[in-house]
C-alpha cells in the first residue's frame, strides 16, 4: 500500500488537490493500493483538510481585513455531529489575503479574528448551532501582533501615559503604559493548532525566524521584539504572564494571546496530524509499504513542526520507504535526511522557480514517474 499524504504547495494548490494529482498519476503506473490522506499543520488549506476528514457545513462571516477597515468574507467549518467548529487563521490574516503592498507587519492587526470569534459566540448564544470546541488553525499569517489586535475586539484596551486609548497596532505598542481588560467569555473550548513549536521571542523565536517571510526586515524585527517585551512586562505586572518563554511564536504570536487571556491549551501540529487526522494508524500498520509526502518548499523551517516535518518524524524512524516531493529544497536539509527518504525536487524539471510553480501539475507527473522507478530503492 502507498500512503499519499502531502501538505499544501503554497502558490500552487492545497494538499487535497496535490494528493489527488499524485494518486491520479500513480494509478496508471502501479498496481499498488493507493490511499490519500492529505495533511495540514494549521496553515493554508487547514479548512479544506478538515472538511475532507470530518465533513460539515461551511458558514461565511464578514470581518475586517488585517490592513484597513474593509470587510472580507471568512469561511468556517461547522461539524454538527462532532459539535466542533474549524477556523483557518490564514483566511482572515493570511499572506494570501494581504496584498504585497500592504505587508508592513507594524501596521497589520489580527482584529478580524477577534471579530470572527465574537460573532461565533453570538451565534452560539442565539442557538444558531451547538459548538463545544473551536479548533483554530494557526499558520500562514501576515500579522505579527502577538494576538493583541484580536484581543482589542474581545475586551482589551491599550492606554497611553495620559490614560487615552490608542490604536491596537504593533507600531503603537511602545506607547502603552496601562492595559485595561474586561474579558468576553467563550462558551466553547478554544484550541489553537500551531504549525511551529518556536517560542515567541529570541534567536529561535517566531518573530525572528518567520518575520522575514512576512516582509519584516531586521529593523522591523527589532522594533517588534522590543515592543512585545514592553507589553509582556506590563502584563507581568498585572499578573497575566508568568513565563514569557512559554509563549508560542506561531502565527505572529496569535496563540500567545489565547495562552495569556484564556489559558488555552495549544495543540501541536504533530498531535493534530497523528491523532486528530489519524495518521498514526498508518505508521503502525505493516500494510503501509511506501509514503509519498511533500510541500512547496522543504528547508530548515520544516523541522519546527511543519506538516511534512511531522510526517517524516512519524514514518522516518520506521522501515517505511518515503518519497519527499517538494517544489524546492534546501541543500543542507536534504543532506541530513535518513537513507529511507528519497527527495524529489520539482524545480529540477524546469528552468526557473516561476516555471515550476505554474507547471506544478507537469512536475508532479514527472515526479510520479520517478517514484515508480524507485519503488524498490
Amino acid at each position: 500500500m502507498i500512503l499519499i499524504a502531502p501538505n499544501s504547495f503554497k502558490e500552487c494548490a492545497d494538499s487535497i488537490t496535490i494528493a489527488e494529482l499524485i494518486r491520479n498519476n500513480l494509478v496508471t503506473l502501479t498496481k499498488d493500493e493507493l490511499i490519500i490522506k492529505p495533511i495540514s499543520d494549521g496553515g493554508d488549506g487547514f479548512l479544506n483538510v478538515c472538511k475532507f476528514y470530518f465533513g460539515g457545513e461551511t458558514i461565511n462571516y464578514k470581518v475586517s481585513s488585517a490592513y484597513d477597515d474593509s470587510k472580507i468574507v471568512c469561511p468556517v467549518l461547522y461539524c454538527e455531529k462532532r459539535k466542533e467548529l474549524y477556523i483557518e487563521s490564514a483566511d482572515v490574516l493570511g499572506l494570501k489575503v494581504v496584498p504585497m503592498y500592504n505587508r508592513n507587519p507594524l501596521r497589520l492587526t489580527s482584529k478580524g479574528l477577534g471579530e470572527l470569534l465574537k460573532q461565533i459566540q453570538s451565534d452560539i448564544q442565539q442557538t444558531r448551532f451547538d459548538v463545544r470546541k473551536v479548533f483554530l488553525g494557526v499558520g500562514g499569517t501576515a500579522t505579527i501582533d502577538m494576538g493583541i489586535g484580536l484581543m482589542g475586539e474581545l475586551g482589551l484596551k491599550l492606554l497611553n501615559d495620559s490614560g487615552k486609548e490608542i490604536s491596537v497596532l504593533p507600531e503603537n505598542f511602545s506607547l502603552v503604559r496601562c492595559i485595561s481588560y474586561k474579558p468576553i467569555k467563550f462558551s466553547f473550548e478554544l484550541i489553537p493548532v500551531i504549525d511551529v513549536s518556536n517560542p515567541l521571542l529570541g534567536l529561535k523565536g517566531g518573530v525572528r525566524v518567520f518575520g522575514p517571510q512576512k516582509n519584516a526586515d531586521e529593523e522591523t524585527i527589532q522594533i517588534i521584539e522590543e515592543n512585545f517585551n514592553h507589553l509582556i512586562n506590563i502584563l507581568k505586572n498585572n499578573g497575566l504572564v508568568i513565563l514569557s518563554n512559554s509563549l508560542s511564536g506561531a502565527g505572529g504570536g496569535i496563540p500567545a494571546a489565547f495562552q495569556i487571556f484564556y489559558n488555552s491549551n495549544l495543540m501541536l501540529s504533530s498531535d493534530f496530524i497523528e491523532f486528530h487526522l489519524g495518521l498514526h494508524e498508518y505508521s503502525a500498520s505493516n500494510e503501509t509499504e511506501y509514503v509519498v509526502t511533500g510541500e512547496g518548499a522543504y528547508d530548515y523551517q520544516s523541522g519546527f513542526g511543519k506538516g511534512v516535518g511531522v510526517l517524516l518524524k512519524l514514518f522516518g524512524s520506521s522501515s517505511k520507504k518515503i518519497f519527499l516531493v517538494c517544489g524546492k529544497m534546501g541543500s543542507e536539509s536534504v543532506r541530513n535526511l535518513p537513507k529511507n527518504i528519497l527527495p524529489i525536487e520539482l524545480r529540477k524539471y524546469f528552468s526557473s522557480d516561476y516555471e515550476s510553480v505554474v507547471n506544478y501539475e507537469e512536475g508532479i507527473k514527472r515526479a510520479c514517474c520517478e517514484i515508480v522507478k524507485h519503488l524498490n530503492f
